[in-house]
């Protein structure tokens, strides 16, 4: 059974197959193993700290948004011009942060 967890992690399965068993042709019984794919935990949080879990979750992700297109911005600005970041830093955060503000306030 080692083997098979080994092989579980390779690749994505359709979430409609639990387990795929795993067969050679002239293979003998200890070669055959079986590929099962994991559950996933359920979390566990409070009933009433579900919307503050929600709340914060989303604000992580607009600041992940908001790093990853201002730095996206800072390179093509870059790659532009020569001390590009500096001539349009201004720009670049008004659009990051705008990025990150679709992200917090989705609906």
């Amino acid at each position: 059974m080692a083997r098979g967890d080994e092989r579980a992690n390779r690749g994505p399965m359709a979430s409609f197959v639990r387990y795929i068993t795993v067969v050679g042709a002239d293979a003998p019984a200890e070669d055959i193993y079986e590929i099962k794919k994991k559950k996933k935990k359920k979390r566990r949080i409070s009933r009433w700290l579900r919307p503050m879990e929600r709340g914060q979750r989303r604000l992580v992700q607009a600041s992940d948004a908001y790093g990853k297109e201002s730095r996206r911005r800072h390179d093509k600005s870059n790659r532009k011009r020569k001390n590009g970041f500096l001539r349009d830093s201004n720009l670049n955060q008004v659009r990051a942060t705008r990025e990150a503000m679709k992200k917090l306030f989705k609906f």
